[in-house]
């Protein structure tokens, strides 16, 4: 009776019968090529067309899904996986009970016949009972034959066949002669074609199909097969094919050695005119694949590697070569590397490469120092030579990081410094001397003091200016400061790079407060705003832009000097304008009510200064594209959006016609503003929770919402701030919210309960609604730590279908990769990691097109 299916053939049970189809197809032993995911998207595919184009799906469209998408030689295996899962089959063992009982019992022939048949029918693979009923007199006569093949038959042809078919097979099949047998296994070889193995090439002789097999279009396996059928222009075909592909030659070889066919002298002499047609290191790798065993002339073959493949790929070659054949070639690579560097080797091998092969080896110790050099001096034919030093310090100290021992670890160490040095020696000023120091002393690779005094000279500073760099202690900022020195880079670079205490760089400002000196009492106000103001105490956290609460926390009735506090904010001033927007952020709840709104006046117009310095930078001018107006005017017609009609331009038109009256008009008569990429609209919803609770993350929150404000018309531009609840600061409905209301909401938020996403996608969802934009973007800025995940999952799944193009916007140090990158894909967006709010301006160009 036929089992019952255990799958119903609709379209929602496709995807697991995929997944579960493939996982089970992968795990077999048997299969000549493992399924891909590939497969678990074909099946699908596959049936969703037969549904659409019958209204229904079937079993038998379940079951030919699987095995029209399966490679040919393994579809025999498709078939019965797919219908294991389809009826739910699972295999009946017999109890040892059941085994004893029946090797004690004495039973007639015809019950031993009917036991022996009951015990193949159970080895079946196939599920017949899927479309017909097994008939029995067939499978009678299948059988007899069987147990007359076992007795009297032809012991090799039995053999090969159980290559192909199981004693099931034979039975079920019917099959009732040696003819019939080598037939069927003979069509089930053909079916491997491509994939045959020499046993197989071998057995097809026997099944009679040898002159099929000479015919296939796999040129291995027919120059083999014909090699073992005894014809006479095998070597003539056999150096011909190594001619064109060297590589089917030596899998056709390997068949030939397997098989034992032709003799051994032919047999080398087909083995000399493949090697001699190795062309290079990759053809010897495949030939060590196939035959594994090395070329004679593979030495020749690395000698001539360096001017033809990267040091990467040479690598890869040498890796398939040791897997196959045992034999390490990496070192003599390295040593022809080394020995042709200066011939054309310098062209493919780099920092990374070397990082990858990286090995106790003096060819490798050379060719690293040679990279150096080459590097230095091509950076010398740079217009800012020292600038591509530091980038090269910085990835080099990214790629030493996976070094495999101490002795690669240390020369890696030893090419860094030597790249710092040269940074130093090519810095063109005094400042960017500074700069260079001070970022590379960041990066945890200082340059040597020969190098900076060797620098500081060229550049004419002084003895006490070196000193500086080579010690930015509390003692040189002190000096300076009682000299009267007003540099307020230099004595920031200091303040920031000495790692001071509250104490000390109290002292500092109170000197400074003292001598009127503005610019280095701005300084430190950068680095502690309560030991320039000289309020308060100060937290350590502060100064790095922490959250500003605990030890160091004012209030507004704490006594400060009035003329101090106006110095130290107007030397803020001189410092950038993001760290101010930072230290508001940081401070806000430290000061006294009359210092902490100067602080706030200060923060809102350097805030929309950025917005428009940064909207410049991103949306830039009519040849990146950008939304911005231009200043070209047309008629209007119907679609456009209302508010681009410019009624200055439309009157001056009409009056320049000689129309006075204007009773009657025409659509055309108003004159629209033109965009250069048409309409667009943006939608910003930021988190303001508790886990962005940072003077970093809320600044750079701040500033991007600014930019994109001045970047696209304010009619279209939304700002939703969301934690546990939602606060709408603008709706893009609004049209006349004014920046300073923008910018002051922004300042006031703060950072406090849960993280919950979803009204926030709710409302852009509507606001995108009310807007005519061609292009709609929704920036989502959070460190994705959302209590209601999968809420927003779902909202973010509406956003392709509707054309909103959806941007996570998240700081680099601190969010939740995994969350992110899940809503991306379900609203086909992306991730938008910013280390800090300067590269804001170049990453936003590249996700919107600009």
């Amino acid at each position: 009776m036929a089992a019952q299916p255990k799958i119903t053939p609709i379209p929602s049970n496709a995807p697991p019968f995929a997944h579960e189809f493939t996982k089970r197809m992968r795990s077999r032993k048997d299969v000549a090529k493992k399924p891909s995911v590939r497969q678990t998207q074909s099946i699908p595919q596959l049936l969703s067309a037969r549904f659409f184009r019958n209204g229904k799906l079937t079993l038998e469209d379940f079951l030919e899904a699987a095995i029209f998408t399966t490679y040919p030689p393994d579809q025999d295996i498709a078939r019965e996986v797919a219908e294991d899962i389809l009826l739910g089959r699972e295999k009946i063992e017999r109890t040892k009970a059941d085994d004893k009982e029946n090797e004690v019992q004495a039973v007639t022939t015809n019950q031993k016949q009917s036991d022996a048949l009951q015990k193949v029918m159970d080895q079946i693979r196939r599920e017949q009972e899927l479309a017909k009923v097994i008939q029995e007199d067939k499978v009678q006569a299948g059988y007899d034959y069987l147990q007359d093949l076992h007795k009297n038959g032809d012991p090799k042809l039995y053999e090969t066949a159980t290559d192909y078919l199981t004693d099931g097979d034979i039975v079920l099949r019917g099959i009732t002669s040696n003819q019939e047998l080598k037939e069927i296994a003979g069509s089930i070889l053909l079916d491997r074609a491509g994939v045959l193995t020499s046993q197989d090439i071998e057995n097809s002789k026997t099944l009679d199909v040898l002159d099929e097999v000479c015919n296939i279009s796999n040129a291995a396996e027919q120059l083999a097969a014909k090699a073992h059928r005894g014809d006479s222009d095998v070597e003539q075909e056999f150096s011909d094919l190594a001619r064109r592909d060297s590589t089917t030659a030596a899998r056709a070889l390997r068949h030939i050695e397997e098989m034992d066919t032709l003799d051994e002298q032919t047999r080398q002499s087909l083995d000399k005119s493949l090697q001699n047609n190795l062309t290079d290191l990759s053809d010897a790798a495949d030939y060590a694949a196939e035959m594994k065993r090395l070329p004679t002339n593979l030495n020749q073959h690395i000698q001539d590697t360096p001017n033809k493949y990267s040091l990467s790929d040479a690598a890869a070659f040498a890796e398939k070569i040791k897997k196959h054949t045992g034999y390490d070639i990496m070192d003599d690579l390295l040593n022809a590397y080394d020995e042709q560097y200066e011939n054309g080797g310098h062209n493919n091998v780099d920092m990374r490469q070397l990082s990858d092969a990286a090995r106790d080896n003096q060819s490798w110790d050379n060719l690293l120092k040679k990279e150096i050099k080459s590097l230095i001096q091509d950076a010398n034919a740079r217009s800012s030579p020292s600038d591509f030093l530091r980038s090269l310090v910085a990835q080099g100290m990214g790629l030493g990081t996976d070094l495999p021992s101490s002795h690669t670890q240390k020369e890696w160490s030893n090419a860094m410094q030597n790249l710092a040095n040269a940074a130093c020696d090519t810095s063109p000023t005094k400042t960017h001397l500074r700069n260079t120091v001070k970022q590379l002393s960041r990066m945890g690779q200082i340059p040597s003091k020969e190098s900076i005094k060797k620098a500081g000279k060229r550049l004419g500073m002084s003895e006490a200016e070196i000193l500086e760099l080579l010690n930015p202690s509390y003692e040189v900022i002190k000096k300076l400061i009682e000299a009267g020195v007003s540099d307020f880079d230099r004595i920031h670079n200091l303040v920031s790079a000495a790692g001071l205490s509250h104490q000390q760089l109290r002292q500092l400002a109170d000197m400074a407060a003292e001598k009127g000196n503005q610019s280095a009492l701005g300084a430190i106000a950068h680095e502690d705003l309560h030991a320039a103001l000289g309020t308060g105490a100060q937290g350590y956290g502060t100064r790095r832009f922490g959250q500003g609460y605990g030890a160091g926390s004012g209030d507004g009735s704490q006594p400060y000097d009035e003329s101090r506090a106006d110095m130290a904010f107007g030397g803020l001033l001189g410092g950038p304008a993001t760290n101010i927007v930072r230290l508001w952020y940081s401070y806000r709840d430290q000061l006294p009510d009359e210092l902490k709104q100067k602080l706030k006046d200060i923060a809102r117009r350097l805030l929309i200064d950025l917005g428009m310095r940064y909207a410049r930078q991103t949306m830039g001018s009519s040849m990146l594209g950008g939304i911005q107006e231009s200043t070209t005017v047309r008629p209007f017609k119907i679609g456009d959006d209302m508010d681009l009609i410019d009624l200055e331009e439309t009157i001056d038109s009409l009056l320049t016609q000689g129309r006075t009256s204007f009773k009657i008009l025409e659509t055309s008569d108003f004159l629209v503003t033109e965009t250069y990429q048409g309409h667009r609209a943006f939608y910003w919803a930021l988190d303001k929770s508790g886990s962005m609770n940072s003077a970093e993350k809320l600044g750079m929150l701040a500033i991007s919402v600014m930019a994109g404000l001045y970047g696209i018309k304010r009619d279209d531009f939304g700002v939703v701030l969301f934690d546990s609840v939602t606060h709408v600061v603008k709706s893009i409905a609004e049209k006349n919210v004014s920046v300073d209301k923008v910018a002051t909401d922004l300042l006031d938020a703060r950072a406090s309960g849960g993280t919950g996403g979803a009204e926030s996608l709710k409302l852009a969802l509507q606001n995108f609604e009310d807007t005519r934009a061609k292009e709609k973007i929704l920036v989502f800025s959070t460190d994705m730590y959302l209590s209601d995940q999968a809420i927003c999952e779902q909202l973010a799944e509406r956003m392709k279908p509707l054309g909103i193009k959806m941007i996570i916007l998240v700081p680099k140090s601190s969010y939740n990769p995994q969350a992110a990158n899940n809503l991306a894909k379900k609203a086909h967006g992306v991730v938008l990691d910013i280390a800090s709010i300067d590269e804001l301006p170049t990453k936003l160009l590249r996700v919107t097109n600009y």
